[in-house]
């Protein structure tokens, strides 16, 4: 091979090069402000908008989210001023990074510009978090999208995001709960309307024994109040699984401890 190699012109070897990287294309832009950035780039994230990220060290011990302003009177509280005197049943969020400005621009485009090889690069990111938080679980679940809206859609993400993840942590990923409500949009709405429009949105599938007395991780893109990862866990814990830990990329700010 060595010897067929030299015997290629260096313009020849170029061209291979060029289609090769068509057929089985390599980053070598950032994924989020797409300027030029070298093949070996952490993440593949050029250095502004690697440094403008904000990566959650020390997040709220039950909904994860990052707190700003830390009151010392409160300091052994385990629950932000978001998730104070709230009814959760999952056991703990884990978020790695802050939604900003920045930061939605990666999921956005993964969700609703067909950006699927995006999800790599997530779970890229994610899976130094994981590894970070020592996270342990025997399955993986997802928040599944209704049949409709992945129709339109064509990919449910927190899906292909759990199956990328499965495979670098080897956890198995389960199937066990059906969106059978095509909610409205929840972007817009506030907890009480979103809460109202995610009842009984959900249900179990005949496989939900495997996961009695179990830890699972529950993936999605995004934690922004927690109506939907709280619904599907009532649904999970009422089956008897033991411990849920909620897993998402980005996740929104809460400024303060609650007050006294």
């Amino acid at each position: 091979m060595k010897y067929l190699s030299k015997l290629i012109p260096n313009n020849i070897k170029e061209i291979i090069k060029l289609l090769i990287n068509y057929i089985y294309p390599r980053n070598i832009t950032c994924i989020i402000c797409d300027n030029p950035i070298k093949l070996s780039n952490s993440y593949s994230l050029c250095k502004d908008c690697y440094n403008n990220l904000h990566f959650i060290l020390d997040g709220c011990n039950k909904c994860g989210k990052p707190i700003l302003n830390f009151n010392f009177e409160r300091e052994s509280l385990i629950t932000c001023n978001y998730c104070y005197n709230k009814t959760f049943y999952f056991d703990k969020v884990i978020s790695c990074i802050a939604y900003d400005e920045i930061s939605k621009k990666l999921i956005l485009d993964y969700k609703y510009k067909n950006k699927i090889y995006l999800c790599r690069y997530i779970v890229n990111l994610m899976k130094e978090k994981f590894i970070l938080e020592n996270i342990k679980a025997d399955y993986i679940l997802y928040v599944p999208l209704h049949k409709k809206r992945l129709k339109k859609r064509g990919f449910n993400q927190s899906e292909r995001i759990a199956s990328r993840l499965s495979e670098v942590v080897d956890i198995p990923v389960l199937d066990c709960i059906e969106r059978v409500k095509n909610t409205k949009r929840l972007y817009n709405m506030n907890k009480i309307n979103r809460e109202k429009e995610l009842k009984n949105g959900f249900s179990i599938k005949e496989n939900i024994n495997l996961i009695k007395n179990k830890s699972i991780i529950l993936i999605d893109d995004i934690f922004t109040t927690g109506s939907t990862v709280n619904e599907i866990s009532k649904i999970l814990k009422i089956n008897g699984v033991n411990h849920i830990c909620v897993f998402t990329l980005l996740t929104t700010y809460v400024d303060t401890y609650a007050k006294e």
